[in-house]
């Protein structure tokens, strides 16, 4: 079985818009990414996987659990598109916050605290206020709260917009390294090159439906013909 199992999920909305007999698997190990241009449907996909919709049909299986699930709520971090933090805490407040609701009675809160915010490099930003912070040093912090929490499974619904290039760059190589320890990676995006730097998978998105699954290829001489076939299936969009 996949890590991961969407069979036939449709989710629609008053307006006629959302997703429709949406199917794809998602294995372990793997960065999966959803492409598609804006109003595609891969926030709704998102809200889906995550419990916070309830599809109208189809079925969602989470090593074997449906979304909402007390074992996938473990293993499930969300970093959403606007990542909010209470501007009055701290970095270090907001982790250890977040530890102390997923481990009851924990040992050592601090440390784990800590050793989570260097991680994703931002120890030095642990007596900051959240208010004080960057977009893309928001993001990091719920990143740590993802490493605190255990995850294994990250789900980012459009991670890149607001980020600098450097900013992109890293979190392209966390969620890499994050595949190569075993984590599981689903990432929403618009952007064709965050995709080329990070997947090993695209899903192709459009009004809905999805058009195509896709390998992502690794060899620069390959992408160009990827990405013109990736640009006829969806259609010219703005990719940044």
């Amino acid at each position: 079985m996949s890590f991961m199992e969407v069979q036939n999920v449709s989710k629609r909305y008053s307006n006629g818009d959302g997703i429709e007999g949406l199917s794809f698997s998602i294995e372990a190990g793997e960065v999966v990414a959803l492409l598609g241009p804006n109003g595609a449907g891969k926030t709704t996909t998102i809200r889906c996987v995550t419990g916070l919709y309830k599809p109208d049909g189809g079925e969602i299986l989470i090593e074997g659990f449906p979304p909402g699930h007390a074992h996938v709520q473990k293993q499930v971090a969300l970093i959403p598109d606007q990542p909010y933090l209470y501007p009055d805490l701290t970095a270090a407040e907001h982790v250890q916050f977040r530890a102390r609701g997923y481990h009851k009675g924990l040992k050592q809160i601090k440390e784990k605290v800590y050793e989570a915010l260097k991680e994703v490099h931002m120890e030095k930003k642990m007596n900051e206020l959240c208010g004080r912070l960057s977009r893309g040093q928001k993001q990091r912090v719920v990143l740590a709260g993802a490493i605190v929490q255990d995850a294994s499974f990250f789900i980012l619904d459009e991670p890149t917009v607001g980020l600098d290039i450097p900013s992109k760059q890293w979190l392209s190589d966390w969620l890499r390294q994050k595949s190569s320890q075993g984590g599981s990676v689903f990432v929403s995006t618009h952007s064709l090159e965050f995709v080329l730097d990070t997947a090993s998978r695209v899903v192709l998105i459009r009004d809905g439906v999805i058009m195509k699954s896709m390998d992502v290829p690794q060899l620069k001489e390959e992408q160009v013909e990827w990405r013109a076939e990736v640009i006829q299936l969806l259609g010219e969009w703005s990719s940044e």
